[in-house]
């Protein structure tokens, strides 16, 4: 053969998303008579998958058995047919043909400038954009069967529907020849140019994507319903849904096939929920799940390729953990949070198989233990009475080991105030501030801060009291506010930037995660309850800034003495200044919880998460 034929080839290069697993064997043809000599040698039971420009095409990441055949970049003639058709050959483009037809002064296949694959792709599926559609302008076509026999073909040999074509078994289409209308070939290539226009406008055409995911309901857009659905920039590993236009998802950079099909099923399920609508899918998904990226227990890889140390390690033994009391609720602001985590937690000790009891704490954490034998406590209560160090000096009086940070670091933190005056001793850096005590010292705030800012009670949780002030009423307002909580708040400089948040888990930090709200910050609202907040992680920085990122979370925590585990929140500013701004010793353990989801991405389920976090109160 003069052809290329390669072993275990790898796909992900071979596609416009950028992932995929390794092909058995890829051929790569010289020319259309070497391919067909080829196709000839190959056995009847040979599976055979055809690729062009690899869009609209997931190809899992255990990759293809059988043979695949790239055409891209042969396969490539395109000339006017003495019948006044235009005759295509599968490699070719489609802005190509677009562009050819505009110059030959015929009209009618402008819309082949919006579809980012090949003429046989665009055959294959009845590909169309800009209200266009391949089969329209198709007279006949030329197809190749198992045995390296070609055939010409009429439109009626096919069931021809909206991204569907149907035809014989076991033929994949060579050619075609298009009719066209002559016309203002002028007119017809400033259309494709102003549609090619409007696509870089409207469509993520910097970012490895597909094309449009999701057929259009009728009389309706898998896009307007995706976006009403609030999942612009939803997230699963590196895969998203693209903020400029909601049909798509793009790799963000690290995704997996994996990654990519999980988003496609989340967008299917949500939609469904909310909107009542089953979207169909455009794409074609092809080959075998995961192989080769996994680790050797199976577990998925992160951004780099190595996990934190835990995740390797083998989970210990339940019986070591004795009776566990799974301490939830309490009486502060944060209690509705708390019992959400706490029952996550107790189901998923129970499914593991821990010898756990559930108890809601609405008084003292002496008298909530009293009378039940418990070997340990998992601490999930949020904020006062829970992150203070008050029930982690109960526990030690009463001689009870417990999950996460002794006295004096849960003490500490839990005053995000004091927590800043150790990190800028330490020489970290966190966003200026100004102590506010009453009315009186509104002006002096203003002098050093200026606006906007943003208002802290200092020991507080879960945004809760916090408030944004642009103005000194704003600002009294929100001291006002803010006094109902603490009785020390502080105003802190806005930072305008990114939002970062880093989970701690023995001593490690897990991959980080960017926060986008379209409220004012990240609130209450949008951590516990709005469907609007987005999370992306991987986060979108590169290794060596999201390293920098983890190794500073990790400082920060060891600076105020963090055990177990914890969320460090980090602002990237625009300056590109990174700028701590708490942390938190209890997270939050909900469905909208940022830890498990960083878990997650390490390779740790939930329960597997809650299994570690457990193991902290061994030591």
């Amino acid at each position: 053969m003069k052809g290329r034929l390669l072993i275990n080839e790898k796909l992900a290069k071979y596609t416009s998303w950028r992932v995929g697993g390794p092909a058995d064997r890829l051929y790569i043809p010289f020319d259309r008579q070497d391919l067909c000599e080829f196709i000839g040698t190959l056995p009847d039971s040979e599976p055979v998958f055809w690729m062009g420009l690899g869009s609209n095409l997931l190809v899992r990441d255990g990759g293809i058995r059988g043979t695949v055949i790239n055409t891209r970049g042969h396969l490539k003639e395109m000339r006017l047919a003495a019948d006044g058709s235009v005759y295509v050959e599968a490699g070719v483009p489609c802005a190509h043909v677009a562009r050819f037809c505009g110059e030959q002064g015929l009209t009618g296949a402008e819309f082949l400038a919006g579809i980012p694959g090949t003429m046989g792709g665009a055959l294959k599926m009845n590909a169309g954009a800009f209200g266009g559609e391949t089969w329209r302008i198709v007279k006949q076509v030329e197809t190749i069967d198992i045995s390296g026999k070609v055939t010409v073909r009429q439109p009626q040999d096919f069931n021809v529907s909206y991204r569907s074509v149907k035809g014989v078994r076991n033929e994949w289409f060579l050619a075609a020849n298009l009719t066209l209308q002559t016309g203002d070939g002028a007119a017809s290539l400033q259309k494709i140019k102003d549609l090619l226009e409007k696509r870089a406008k409207t469509q993520p055409t910097s970012q490895p994507s597909c094309g449009s995911v999701f057929k259009n309901p009728e009389g309706d857009f898998a896009a307007r319903l995706i976006e009403q659905t609030g999942l612009k920039g939803y997230a699963i590993g590196g895969a998203c849904v693209s903020e400029k236009h909601a049909n798509f998802i793009v790799n963000t950079g690290s995704a997996t096939a994996a990654d990519i099909e999980d988003l496609i099923h989340t967008i299917q399920n949500k939609v469904k929920e909310q909107q009542g609508v089953e979207l169909q899918t455009e794409v074609c998904m092809v080959g075998s799940e995961d192989r080769g990226q996994r680790t050797e227990d199976g577990r998925r890889k992160t951004e780099s390729g190595e996990h934190p140390s835990f995740v390797h390690r083998p989970l210990s033994s339940a019986a070591r953990f004795g009776r566990v009391a799974v301490l939830m609720g309490g009486s502060a602001a944060e209690r509705a949070v708390s019992l959400r985590s706490g029952a996550a937690v107790y189901e998923a000790l129970k499914r593991k198989g821990v010898d756990a009891v559930a108890i809601d704490v609405t008084g003292s954490p002496i008298e909530a233990v009293a009378g039940i034998k418990v070997d340990r406590v998992f601490n999930i209560i949020h904020g006062r009475g829970g992150e203070d160090g008050v029930l982690q000096g109960v526990l030690e009086v009463l001689d009870i080991p417990y999950t996460g940070s002794g006295v004096m670091a849960s003490a500490l933190t839990m005053d995000k105030l004091r927590t800043k005056l150790c990190w800028q001793g330490y020489g970290l850096i966190t966003p200026k501030w100004c102590l506010l005590e009453d009315e009186n010292d509104l002006d002096g705030c203003i002098e050093k801060l200026g606006f906007p800012v943003i208002v802290k009670p200092a020991q507080e949780g879960s945004s809760i009291g916090m408030s944004k002030a642009d103005n000194r009423d704003e600002l009294l307002q929100a001291l006002q506010l803010a006094l109902k909580y603490s009785c020390d708040v502080y105003a802190e400089a806005w930072v305008a930037g990114r939002e970062y948040t880093v989970a701690l888990l023995n001593d490690e930090a897990l991959p980080a995660i960017r926060l986008e709200t379209p409220n004012a910050f990240y609130d209450y609202e949008a951590k516990y309850n709005a469907t609007t907040t987005q999370y992306h992680c991987p986060c979108g920085l590169n290794p060596d800034q999201e390293l920098f990122l983890r190794n500073l979370a990790v400082t920060a925590g060891k600076v105020v003495g963090v055990k177990g585990w914890a969320r460090v929140d980090v602002f990237i500013d625009d300056s590109g200044q990174y700028q701590l701004i708490e942390i938190n010793t209890v997270p939050g353990m909900t469905d909208h919880s940022l830890v498990p989801m960083a878990a997650r991405q390490a390779g740790l389920t939930f329960d597997e998460l809650v299994w570690r976090v457990l193991e902290t109160s061994l030591g």
